[in-house]
């Protein structure tokens, strides 16, 4: 049984459910129908019964594809501390690994969204983001991939702007199949995993369990056509209550963020990518990273 030759490590709230979509698309690749599996955030994994049970979700890949896998929570410091080491210890240092970046304040916002939607979060927006430090940690993007940077290299780890991979979806997926060494396809017509309005099972439900169980995951979901799949979600979840789609953050609130934000590199360089795209402007394709992140 293989294990992932590659990551996909978030950001959350920042385009991975879209980007993982379109790579189970594509001929040489193969991703669990499990997103985010988690199992390198697990000390166990480095147990020979640990990395069997990560392996075993990978036994169902076609012999000659890249297996990989997305999980957004092993970039997600400082509630996940060491996943880097980990990872090129399970993994070995060939590991390449994809992150995924968005203006840092619509991210939060996004992550406010998820978290309102699911019932986790009751606060005002501009409470809650300034009350819990998480909602600033996942946005310092250049402290967040400082760990693989230190353990594989600026080669092996790519970083993407969600906005300009949602503006030039094919020449995004182009670029990402070429870091991986595989063929392209042509981008599917998948949208992003949205939050606001989006389907949701809430936590600690039935169908939340059946959902995220293994015999489910493994056994019927790669069964079903993914319109019925679709159907099915559509009959059976909840839409997110509609007052999630207008929460915001005052301009007070969005700019204390920023400011907070400022000594981060690539957080600033993201925040500038997407306020280009906004104003109309032409950027390239990638945000490209020096070999560390140095200060602005």
């Amino acid at each position: 049984m293989g294990l992932p030759a590659f990551l996909l490590i978030g950001a959350m709230k920042a385009g991975t459910t879209t980007l993982y979509h379109d790579l189970r698309r594509v001929p040489g690749l193969w991703l669990p129908p499990e997103k985010e599996p988690g199992d390198l955030l697990d000390p166990a994994v480095e147990t020979p019964e640990g990395r069997a049970r990560y392996a075993a979700k990978f036994a169902a890949a076609p012999a000659g594809c890249r297996p990989g896998e997305a999980t957004t929570a092993y970039a997600k410091r400082p509630d996940h501390e060491g996943v880097a080491h980990r990872a090129v210890r399970v993994l070995g240092p060939r590991l390449r690994v994809i992150y995924l970046v968005r203006d840092p304040v619509d991210r939060i916002t996004s992550q406010f969204r998820h978290a309102a939607s699911l019932g986790d979060e009751t606060r005002p927006p501009d409470i809650a983001v300034r009350a819990d430090p998480s909602y600033l940690a996942y946005s310092r993007y250049g402290w967040q991939i400082e760990p693989w940077l230190a353990r594989l290299g600026p080669a092996q780890v790519l970083v993407l702007s969600f906005e300009v991979y949602a503006a030039r979806r094919q020449a995004g997926l182009d670029r990402v199949c070429a870091f991986l060494g595989v063929d392209a396809v042509p981008a599917g017509a998948l949208p992003a995993n949205a939050s606001a309005c989006r389907r949701v099972t809430r936590p600690g439900s039935v169908l939340r369990r059946v959902a995220r169980s293994r015999s489910y995951l493994y056994r019927v979901k790669p069964r079903l056509p993914p319109r019925l799949h679709a159907a099915l979600k559509a009959v059976a979840l909840p839409r997110a209550p509609a007052a999630v789609a207008r929460a915001g953050l005052a301009p007070a609130t969005a700019a204390a963020l920023r400011a907070a934000l400022a000594d981060d590199a690539l957080a600033v360089r993201a925040g500038e990518r997407a306020g280009a795209l906004r104003r109309g402007m032409s950027v390239p394709a990638e945000i490209a990273l020096p070999d560390g992140i140095a200060p602005p």
